[in-house]
């Protein structure tokens, strides 16, 4: 459940435009060549003001210059990449009319172990039960998405609010937080999908937990084919 991580910084707004440009040049893909006076002309900024926000982009991680034929191109970093799907997604929630819920299909595997224990500290319990109403089984059902619309389904749960889950600290360590969304696997055990702050998962994995023992109350082995059905709207306000 519980790993490291580093917390994306956000992007000035000047420099947004300028690494709108490289991403509708192909630079998400692979490096471009591209002069400042030309990134100048797209932005409508003077050439000196243009080539500061590209050293400025590549300073702070969000672009990376990498020698090509005849010189150097300019690629996105996942840094950059990130930035710009994070802007994406807030105009999405402020222009379109957003789903209630997704759903997503995988298979259930075996972890390592540590979500039981993350599970039963003291300081999440007491979130889980005053803002989900219910004390999970100790553990994780781990969930490896089955596609790549899935992954992605996935990774946008990172740019909704969900039910926010506070770091506390116990006098020796800093537990991370993390944001809670109810669900319900195979229509049958209501539960919450955890998207934890930090963790040593990708965008393949969901874990899920539940009041109830799920792989039992389910007969669930490794390997067994479930799906999720997401709730995407519900946040803090009310908690």
């Amino acid at each position: 459940m519980h790993g490291a991580g580093v917390k994306q910084s956000k992007i000035k707004p000047a420099l947004i435009p300028a690494l709108i440009e490289l991403l509708m040049l192909g630079a998400k893909d692979e490096p471009v060549k591209i002069s400042t006076t030309e990134i100048a002309k797209r932005i409508g900024r003077s050439q000196q003001s243009a080539s500061n926000h590209l050293l400025e982009l590549e300073r702070e991680g969000y672009v990376e210059r990498i020698r090509v034929k005849g010189g150097y191109g300019i690629r996105l970093s996942e840094k950059g990449v990130q930035a710009l799907a994070e802007i994406y997604h807030k105009l999405k929630q402020a222009l379109e009319t957003l789903p209630e819920s997704i759903t997503l299909k995988g298979r259930v595997f075996t972890g390592i172990g540590e979500g039981a224990y993350y599970v039963s500290l003291k300081g999440y319990r007491k979130q889980f039960l005053a803002k989900l109403g219910f004390d999970p089984y100790p553990g994780t059902l781990n969930i490896r998405l089955s596609t790549t619309l899935d992954r992605r389904l996935r990774r946008e749960l990172e740019h909704y609010r969900g039910i926010r889950i506070h770091e506390f600290e116990d006098g020796q360590r800093t537990f991370g937080g993390a944001r809670c969304f109810r669900a319900v696997l195979n229509d049958v055990v209501e539960g919450a999908v955890l998207a934890i702050d930090r963790t040593h998962y990708d965008d393949t994995v969901v874990e899920f937990i539940a009041p109830v023992n799920v792989r039992e109350r389910l007969g669930l082995k490794d390997g067994a084919e479930v799906s999720l059905n997401i709730r995407l709207t519900e946040d803090d306000s009310n908690h």
